[in-house]
């Protein structure tokens, strides 16, 4: 049987082994990125069989990715691909590990990469700037600024997560942005968690949010039919980049808020 199986052409293995572990195991974020990987299998070796996978093989598919993509892109490919190739090392398939080794290579950035976090007087002088009398982006910046949430988690946020008497906001669901499919699972188990909010939070937002639906997203429009407006971080990351500018400070990317909570923490001396 394993002899037979040799003589199945890599690309078409992948993609079942991404029907048989992948398909309902994962998010469909991640999902996406493996049937990219396969499609890209499919480009450079489509008739490579099994039989003939060895290091010299592999390295030149990563050799040919790599002359069109940058190398922590090439870095993510190989991680896809190389998780197909370990279950057919130790399913007998291949004999040897033709990843060992592999030298991963690709293009440089092409542009400068942002700083990934605010020093803590830029963070300041940021939240001064936002506008915290309406529900706006402005207290979306400032609620990731201040508990380190990500996009998604934000962006499920409901009144019924906030606890004011504990002054603490539950993180326990994400919103489906990329496919508009509503309310879904965190990243991981360990994402549910519970935050403790400040003064501010309790003081001014919890006015803003009395009168909203209990179990409705706080930043998500819902329209008449019942259907949500979709959302985009690059809308986000926009007003954030021009709320930058205005304050006179670093510019950096919405995902870097998470680090500029981790990194103000730190500072202060709270692990």
């Amino acid at each position: 049987m394993a002899k037979k199986q040799k003589e199945i052409l890599f690309c078409d293995y992948f993609e079942e082994w991404i029907e048989v572990y992948k398909v309902g195991a994962i998010a469909k974020i991640t999902l996406a990125k493996y049937y990219n990987a396969a499609k890209q299998l499919r480009d450079i070796c489509p008739k490579l069989f099994i039989s003939d996978f060895d290091r010299r093989e592999y390295q030149r598919i990563i050799n040919v990715y790599a002359t069109t993509h940058e190398k922590q892109t090439v870095k993510d490919f190989h991680h896809h691909v190389k998780a197909c190739i370990k279950d057919l090392f130790h399913d007998g398939l291949i004999d040897k590990d033709p990843t060992y080794r592999v030298v991963i290579k690709g293009a440089e950035p092409t542009r400068a990469k942002k700083r990934k976090f605010l020093q803590k007087e830029e963070l300041s002088k940021l939240l001064q700037s936002l506008d915290t009398n309406e529900i706006g982006f402005g207290w979306f910046v400032m609620l990731v600024a201040k508990t380190g949430m990500r996009y998604a988690e934000a962006l499920a946020i409901t009144p019924a997560d906030f606890d004011w008497t504990a002054q603490t906001i539950s993180i326990n669901k994400t919103w489906d942005y990329k496919y508009n499919k509503g309310f879904a699972k965190t990243k991981t188990l360990s994402s549910v968690r519970t935050i403790k909010i400040d003064w501010q939070i309790v003081g001014q937002f919890k006015p803003l949010i009395k009168d909203l639906p209990e179990n409705e997203p706080i930043f998500v429009e819902k329209f008449e039919d019942g259907t949500y407006k979709r959302q985009f971080n690059s809308t986000i990351n926009n007003f954030l980049d021009a709320k930058c500018k205005e304050a006179g400070i670093t510019q950096i990317s919405f995902h870097a808020l998470r680090h500029t909570h981790a990194s103000v923490l730190l500072a202060e001396g709270v692990s």
